[in-house]
């Protein structure tokens, strides 16, 4: 389906499905507004090598990265970015897992919902290893270590920060806030924090 068949309709059934499915907020942004910064990417096998690096089939380097998520750019002309807000005491406690699986569970389905509408080509992303989320009991990705089908490729999705998306950057251009998230902010029950997702429309 080309881009410029993309209803307001369908947009906003999309972005309630978003909000139906568990998230606190949807927004729809132009594509072209998603930055994508190499320095970004590097920094998942940079000087602090991400524990999760090589691990998974959604992280780099099994990932496209920046070069390839810029080509889709240029075949997307909308996208639908999703917040899940969650207390900060929760992001950094065991609980913050949970959080993590249903961001997952929440731009998978949509962005199948966006496949069933016409959209053949979107593609979803969350945060996170899929590996450490969803096969944190099996010992290897069976992707990687094996090329054999995904466990949860009804779930899991790429992580943005492999393909150095900046996270900030797509919060303000949904218009939401974006407030620091420190471990001194534990001490503040009422100090919220947020997970964000992004589904692309093609």
């Amino acid at each position: 389906m080309a881009n410029k068949l993309i209803s307001k309709q369908q947009l906003e059934l999309l972005t309630q499905e978003v909000k139906r499915l568990g998230a606190n907020a949807s927004a729809i942004i132009s594509s072209k507004e998603i930055q994508v910064k190499d320095n970004l990417a590097a920094l998942c096998n940079g000087e602090y090598t991400c524990p999760n690096y090589g691990l998974a089939a959604s992280c780099p380097p099994n990932v496209e990265g920046p070069v390839e998520f810029r080509k889709w750019q240029e075949g997307s002309e909308y996208s639908i970015a999703v917040k899940i807000e969650l207390p900060t005491s929760v992001m950094f406690s065991d609980e913050r897992k949970g959080v993590m699986q249903l961001l997952h569970q929440i731009v998978a389905a949509v962005e199948q919902k966006a496949i069933e509408i016409g959209f053949r080509k979107s593609k979803a992303f969350a945060g996170g290893s899929c590996k450490e989320l969803f096969c944190d009991d099996q010992e290897k990705c069976c992707v990687v270590a094996e090329n054999k089908p995904c466990r949860h490729i009804e779930f899991a999705r790429p992580s943005m920060s492999g393909f150095g998306i900046d996270v900030i950057q797509l919060m303000k251009s949904s218009g939401w806030s974006t407030p620091k998230v420190q471990n001194t902010n534990l001490s503040n029950e009422d100090a919220i924090s947020w997970v964000a997702g992004l589904i692309m429309l093609a």
